[in-house]
């Protein structure tokens, strides 16, 4: 009984024997100080408790997870706050603030789960909805200026056909 009951987990409990051992000791030492015992709980009703906030405390665990902001990088991109892209060639009908659709993705992969929405309040060209899609996200696309939203609407349907 000298030895603590901290094993693989800090939080493990006494054996049944060691409890009652403890909880005689401690009955005594309240019976000497005029003060109630603490461990006046049956060993089967403190097994039992840890089994219910052993299980709260995964379901929570898994929760958060969920909820961690995914932030994903690997060997061929490493993390760096320098990007190097090249620029969108021209094409006829080329939107003047075009971004490569790599980096799109690169900042898609990096920052969201498939299945994720992702929003875009100043779609212009459409390339982060493009690169959005590809990786299979949900989409919110706004653009200002309707001749631009509808060509951008235009070029995201025939990508999807």
């Amino acid at each position: 009984m000298a030895s603590h009951w901290f094993g693989y987990s800090q939080w493990q409990l006494p054996n049944e024997s060691d409890y009652l051992k403890l909880q005689e000791l401690f009955h005594r030492v309240a019976g000497e100080k005029f003060s109630t015992n603490p461990l006046n709980r049956s060993h089967s009703d403190l097994i039992d408790t840890q089994a219910t906030l052993n299980r709260e405390y995964h379901e929570l665990a898994a929760k958060y997870q969920l909820l961690r902001r995914p932030f994903s990088v690997t060997v061929d991109v490493p993390y760096t706050d320098v990007w190097i892209y090249p620029p969108v060639q021209y094409y006829p009908g080329k939107h003047p603030y075009e971004k490569p659709s790599a980096m799109m993705e690169h900042i898609i992969k990096s920052s969201s789960r498939e299945g994720d929405v992702v929003a875009d309040f100043f779609m212009g060209s459409g390339a982060t909805i493009k690169a959005a899609l590809k990786l299979n996200r949900r989409v919110i696309g706004v653009e200002l200026e309707s001749e631009r939203f509808e060509q951008t609407k235009l070029e995201i349907c025939n990508i999807r056909l």
